[in-house]
């Protein structure tokens, strides 16, 4: 029974490693994702200020505002 035990276990940290692993592949395709649109942005719109655009933020009214929660 502790053998079973101390097998689930390993078994859970192997699979807590996987999702972080995944997690950060995701935020990094994200991140890929968002820095190209934010370059298509500057190319078709030349002299566009996109230095305070993150993917916390959001166009409202043609202006550049901080997401809601509730967003």
């Amino acid at each position: 029974m502790e053998n079973q035990l101390v097998c689930k276990d390993s078994r859970i940290a192997e699979l807590e490693g996987e999702v972080q692993e995944l997690t950060r592949e995701m935020a990094g395709a994200f991140d890929e994702g968002f820095q190209e649109a934010l370059a298509q942005a500057s190319c078709e719109n030349p002299g566009i200020n996109v230095s305070n655009c993150d993917p916390t933020h959001h166009v409202v009214d043609e202006k550049v505002v901080p997401l809601e929660l509730n967003d």
